[in-house]
């Protein structure tokens, strides 16, 4: 046989992949003159979903890397009128949840073998058993149960199945890479945007759109991930051109986070440096309870005498700013018209909690019952709250929502993470490991302080975030008592 016959590629197809290719030219062909015939849009993903049912089916775990990298280009999409909906991520999550559940069953002892004895795993284990008592006795309680499915699917997509996936320290470059790289593109993506519109403050939420419902999800997401380039760069010291580029991305992701012009995240990401240096001199013991002891103070300072109502709004000058630096002077002199509502729905949700302080008015019920519980001389023109928005703050919509239990659990999660991220930081010489403990605890920090401000950990793009931050824990702590039970003794 001559060289040339050899390199000859051949266009002679099988019996089985003429049938195959037929049939896939017929489906499509079919599909869209249902769809020509009916407009329903949803006829036109079959030809797409069936391959990707078929690659689910046989490797799923490369089909996980793919579900990683459409967490970042995930579009909000508006259904039904107000109603919005996460795509791709919602179905695909859903469909995530539905495996780890089949690989529990069908395998044992798939998951990490620190993860049913983890002392963080019998925090998250009793919040989610506190929420299903909240849900029983809730006000409303097909709103609670809607919620319950959300908390379920997180806990079984983003903790439960990455314990499952990331055996090796490949599988967490993997994981990196894979979401670490189309989220830069989406933060790029809206810094362009944001620079057609002059970075203008009242068009944060159009550049954030439609990868973000808004700039706080936009920034808090940027303000997590800015310790990830910092801890990339600060411990790669071989490769130069490297180290160049986690600099370049971590100043990017800086300045992109800036231009967001959300308070929260930039208090996030000065607090994510707090932690790191509380770590390293083994003080973040006392971080937390100092924290909260001053949170108890201030709280306990606006409600002595009903002193909160010396700092009621005065409508003359209160109102939504158009610039970020009239939005700084105006939050320190109380005229900002975002500062004032959350006074308002504070106030409703103490009130509330008065009325139900064990198991709450239910999860997803603090709209429908906050508004008689509110003091009427900080309402303010935004007080009617189409969009239905919360509390904007998580401890308050814990506590209103769940009881008190619920927000001192969350409390607690928070200080442990801290606790347990030191602990192994001081545990092991190995680079690596520490890198990855600090930039897990600093990811954490940022996303307390973002949450703090408002209900970010069920939106599911932060929400997995968080709890990638969180099994990276798990999985130093695998690796570490792992590598001292092969020391020779």
């Amino acid at each position: 046989m001559s060289t040339a016959r050899a390199n000859t590629i051949s266009l002679t197809y099988s019996k089985q992949e003429r049938w195959f290719y037929g049939l896939a030219v017929l489906l499509m062909l079919t599909c869209i003159a249902i769809f020509s015939g009916t407009h329903h849009y949803w006829v036109i993903a079959i030809p797409f979903a069936l391959p990707l049912a078929a690659w689910f089916i046989l490797n799923w775990k490369s089909f996980y890397w793919f579900y990683v990298v459409c967490i970042p280009f995930t579009v909000i999409v508006q259904v039904g009128g107000s109603s919005m909906m996460y795509l791709p991520q919602l179905p695909l999550t859903i469909l995530m949840a539905g495996l780890t559940i089949v690989l529990l069953l069908y395998y044992r002892n798939i998951v990490y073998e620190n993860l049913l004895r983890h002392p963080l795993t019998l925090i998250i284990a009793l919040q989610y058993t506190w929420l299903v008592v909240s849900v029983i006795f809730s006000q409303i309680p097909i709103f609670s149960i809607k919620y319950l499915g959300i908390n379920t699917v997180q806990l079984l997509t983003f903790f439960i199945l990455p314990s499952i996936i990331l055996k090796t320290k490949e599988d967490i470059f993997t994981l990196a890479k894979v979401f670490l790289i189309p989220m830069t593109l989406v933060g790029l993506y809206v810094f362009l945007h944001h620079a057609y519109l002059h970075f203008g403050y009242v068009e944060t939420n159009i550049a954030a759109r439609p990868f973000f419902y808004n700039h706080v999800d936009h920034a808090c997401i940027m303000s997590m991930l800015i310790p990830t380039f910092f801890i990339l760069w600060r411990y790669n010291k071989k490769d130069k051109r490297l180290r160049w580029l986690y600099l370049g991305l971590f100043l990017f992701y800086f300045v992109g986070m800036y231009l967001a012009f959300a308070r929260a995240a930039m208090l996030g990401t000065i607090f994510a440096f707090i932690v790191f240096w509380a770590i390293r001199k083994r003080l973040v013991n006392w971080l937390m309870p100092l924290f909260f002891t001053f949170c108890i103070f201030i709280v306990s300072f606006m409600i002595y005498n009903n002193r909160f109502i010396d700092y009621r709004p005065d409508f003359k000058h209160t109102y939504s700013r158009h610039t970020f630096n009239d939005l700084i002077k105006a939050s320190f002199v109380g005229g900002d018209m975002s500062s004032a509502e959350r006074f308002f729905r504070w106030i409703a949700a103490t009130r509330m909690s008065q009325e139900h302080p064990f198991v709450g008015v239910g999860p997803n019920n603090f709209y429908y019952f906050y508004k008689p519980n509110a003091v009427t001389v900080f309402k303010t023109y935004v007080s009617a709250n189409p969009e239905k928005s919360t509390t904007h703050n998580y401890f308050f919509f814990l506590l209103v929502e769940q009881g008190w239990p619920a927000m001192l659990l969350y409390g607690i999660l928070i200080t442990a993470i801290f606790y347990h991220a030191q602990l192994l930081y001081h545990k092991t010489d190995n680079k690596l490991y520490r890198a990855m403990v600090m930039c897990s605890a600093m990811m954490v920090a940022a996303f307390f302080l973002n949450n703090l401000f408002s209900e970010l950990l069920q939106m599911f793009r932060i929400g997995s975030l968080f709890y990638f931050a969180v099994i990276l824990l798990y999985w130093v702590d695998r690796q570490i008592k792992k590598e001292q039970k092969e020391l020779p003794v």
